[in-house]
């Protein structure tokens, strides 16, 4: 079935609107691709006022079945020159080009005044559809769901690698890829299934929490053993068609009395977030009202201590798991109604382990609309 028709044309619409001072747009990367036209491949999308084409390297016959706009093939880069030789001003997707490559394609369009368009990108992308929020929406359903019949299969004794892999088996054979997508190069399978002070570990990766992880794969689940009276904390994206959600729920065997009151302050901080997010409101204004509303709480040495201040409090969620808007110290963004964002509370304490939550909300002109599904009590098992 893939992206409906209508979706894609609402989409291009958009796309169109940046042509306002440029006689063409040029997306390269295959995820924004498919956002555009419902195929991947490895090419060029051709944004003008009077057409849109996907000219593709590679796989031709796939993007001419799949694809809802028009196909032809690509040989090289070095064709734009002539295709675009009408053109005068060009944007152009610059960072999906690293190094040489972005010096070779500037090489090929060095008659063509170039700007870069990756913003403008991610303005579209960043405003979700009632489709888009469906399915993440469904993808946070698929997650609560194989996290409860989880829990109730692991055991203490059992490690977490071992623990981790009966809760990516259930969302791999809901539809999950058993890959995360990343804006940000952030390498992660499923999410991270981390237990007691091993929490505390960094990673060279901005997140919530890290874990030992194995060697070579830095973060996350080990070999460790699952423990009475310790803190485990399970943060994992569920995914559906395409999109994914991100949660954070806390579990223990046993009580684990001393982290009572950072997992209280957690839930304050994001009953905060909800009653002060609104559209309108910048990114790093949110993210400096929250951090002072943990000074108040008394706990602004823990908060979101990643081996370091980490300086973010959450992050946009759709087709990668970390996208844009950041709400995070000197971003700029402007919170807009349907942006789908995700909000990490969480308190690093030595000696403990990681204590929080996570969930995952729609931007309604009120304000956030929880789309993540799972309660969030802290559950003893």
């Amino acid at each position: 079935m893939g992206i409906p028709r209508k979706e894609l044309e609402q989409r291009i619409k958009r796309l169109k609107h940046g042509l306002k001072e440029l006689d063409a747009i040029l997306v390269f990367s295959p995820l924004n691709i498919y956002y555009f036209t419902n195929t991947f491949a490895k090419g060029v999308l051709i944004c003008r006022k009077d057409e849109v084409i996907l000219l593709v390297g590679r796989p031709l016959t796939r993007a001419v079945k799949e694809s809802r706009v028009k196909v032809e093939r690509l040989k090289s880069l070095k064709e734009l020159s002539d295709i675009l030789k009408d053109c005068k001003k060009i944007g152009i997707e610059k960072n999906y080009f690293r190094g040489e490559g972005l010096n070779k394609l500037r090489s090929y369009l060095g008659d063509f005044e170039l700007t870069g368009i990756d913003e403008f990108l991610w303005e579209i992308r960043m405003i979700k559809s009632e489709k888009e929020i469906n399915f993440i929406k469904m993808a946070s359903r698929i997650l609560g769901r194989c996290l409860r019949d989880t829990l109730k299969l692991i055991k203490p004794g059992m490690n977490e690698i071992e623990a981790s892999a009966i809760l990516e088996k259930k969302l791999r054979l809901s539809g999950h890829p058993g890959f995360t997508r990343s804006t940000n190069g952030f390498e992660l399978t499923y999410g991270y299934f981390i237990s007691g002070k091993e929490g505390l570990f960094p990673t060279h990766f901005s997140t919530g929490e890290g874990g030992k992880g194995i060697p070579g794969f830095p973060g996350g689940a080990t070999f460790k053993e699952l423990k009475y009276g310790e803190p485990i904390l399970i943060d994992f994206g569920g995914y559906h068609k395409g999109y994914y959600t991100d949660q954070t729920r806390m579990v223990s065997f046993g009580k684990v009395k001393e982290a009572k009151e950072f997992f209280v302050a957690s839930l304050k901080v994001m009953e905060f977030l909800e009653n002060s997010v609104t559209p309108g409101k910048k990114t790093e204004e949110i993210y400096e009202e929250c951090v002072e509303f943990v000074k108040n709480l008394g706990y602004e040495n823990y908060f979101m201590k990643h081996g370091e201040d980490l300086g973010f409090v959450g992050h946009g969620v759709g087709l990668e798991i970390d996208e844009p808007p950041y709400i995070a110290r000197k971003q700029p963004w402007i919170i807009k109604e349907n942006m789908v964002l995700a909000f990490e509370p969480k308190f690093h304490v030595p000696g403990l382990g990681v204590i929080g939550l996570e969930d995952t909300f729609v931007v309604k002109p009120y304000g956030l609309q929880r789309l993540t599904s799972s309660k969030r009590q802290w559950i003893e098992l």
